[in-house]
């Protein structure tokens, strides 16, 4: 099969100029709101459980741990997977292993059976499946469209979890927690389920008993992870897009660690409990207004110039937070989450374009490792810079950092190598 799969009317729909995404894609999306959605209700639901399991503060941080931490053990090796193996097969094969762990998890919190370490322990493994459906989904989407057609559909999914993930998600969580032990994790169960039957709809080229898959040897496994560490290491591109990247994403979980110290009564904005969360929903609606612009700004502009003057804004918006002012905080993390979406499918769009297909999931989860590596790094530099400075500086600072690297670091994307799609691009080995 070839490396790009026309989505239907997709190629046909593109010559007449109109992108049409097709029902594939719309399957797939429909998988992703749902799983978003369930993630955003498990997110919310773990930690209030374990709040209701023990009043330990290290036992609840060993919880919050266990969920982030596949980021940093697990990222690197899907990488690998995906690119051995279609990646819709190893999205539905992580779907089905998550389900379980989800369910079991909720069936010893209703029996009374949980205790916090495994609720820890579970934790961690639902987080590891979850973080190869995360890669695989991603590698998915330039075999469901044409090239031409993937800003469209990544600020089209960009949207969906936004939504999802930020708006509705943790609310149901929040609600359905209150219910009882379990409830909350009990609902994510189910929503995983709907999306293993909308995913069992999609039908992909290569799925059959007939696809070749690359097997291989632990050994081997090493030399493909070296392999696409060497080609991440070899694009100074996607090192720089890497480095400007982790530097915004530094300043947001600094500013999303230290703000309910500076919005809550008694900190500067003086807001009630009800309003911060108010407040920090306003990144989500300017993510989901700009979500319409963001592909055609991308389309016309280019990525290299959409990341060029995004980048250093979003830092601005950071530094804007230090103004004492519940309606300067509201503009500057409403426009941040407009930013924020340009930024998000402008970056989605360069790697799917520019990274070689059979390369593609070891190089993107190089990336994001290290652009999600960050976010701990950036709630422990909020906690210092307050504690020696005061809270405004957390955001003079982190912000100022993002603005300066926008400015001088953001690279100089070869626009001609960002338009080429994964058709245009080297052929992958079948299946893989």
């Amino acid at each position: 099969m070839t490396t790009s799969a026309t989505s239907d009317g997709g190629r046909s729909g593109a010559a007449s100029g109109e992108l049409r995404l097709g029902r594939r894609f719309r399957i797939f999306q429909a998988a992703v709101l749902s799983s978003d959605l369930a993630d955003g209700v498990y997110r919310v639901a773990v930690p209030l459980l374990a709040l209701q399991l023990t009043h330990s503060a290290l036992a609840i941080s060993a919880v919050g741990v266990a969920m982030r931490m596949p980021w940093l053990l697990v990222t690197l090796p899907a990488g690998v997977v995906v690119d051995r193996y279609h990646p819709h097969r190893v999205l539905r094969a992580a779907s089905w292993l998550r389900m379980p762990l989800v369910l079991l998890l909720a069936a010893a919190a209703f029996t009374g059976h949980l205790s916090v370490w495994a609720l820890a322990l579970g934790a961690f493994a639902v987080g590891a499946a979850g973080t190869v459906v995360d890669i695989a989904a991603q590698s998915l989407v330039p075999r469901l469209v044409d090239g031409a057609a993937l800003p469209r559909a990544n600020a089209s999914l960009q949207s969906v979890q936004t939504v999802m993930a930020q708006f509705l998600g943790p609310a149901l969580g929040g609600v359905v927690a209150a219910l009882g032990a379990g409830g909350g994790i009990g609902s994510a169960t189910v929503l995983y389920v709907v999306t293993l039957l909308v995913l069992g709809g999609l039908r992909m080229p290569g799925d059959g008993p007939a696809a070749e898959v690359r097997g291989g040897s632990p050994k081997s496994v090493l030399a493909d992870l070296r392999e696409g560490l060497g080609h991440f290491r070899s694009r100074r591109d996607l090192l720089h897009l890497a480095g400007v990247t982790a530097c915004v994403n530094l300043a947001y979980a600094a500013a999303i660690t230290i703000l309910p110290l500076w919005a809550i009564d008694p900190g500067r904005l003086g807001l009630p409990s009800w309003a911060y969360g108010v407040l920090l929903a306003a990144p989500a609606v300017g993510g989901v207004l700009a979500g319409r612009f963001a592909a055609k700004a991308l389309t016309r502009f280019g990525g290299g110039s959409v990341l060029r003057v995004c980048a250093p804004l979003v830092g601005a918006c950071y530094m804007a937070l230090a103004i004492p002012h519940v309606a300067a905080a509201a503009v500057a993390l409403t426009v941040s989450g407009a930013l924020l979406m340009a930024i998000n499918v402008m970056s989605v769009t360069y790697r799917q374009t520019s990274i070689p297909p059979q390369l593609f999931g070891r190089v993107n989860a190089a990336y994001r490792w290290i652009i999600w590596g960050v976010l701990p790094l950036g709630s422990l530099v909020a906690g210092l810079l307050a504690d020696a400075f005061g809270v405004a500086w957390v955001f003079l600072c982190t912000g100022g950092l993002a603005l300066a690297t926008g400015l001088l670091r953001a690279p100089r994307l070869t626009e001609d190598t960002a338009a080429r799609t994964p058709a245009d691009s080297p052929k992958a080995p079948s299946g893989s």
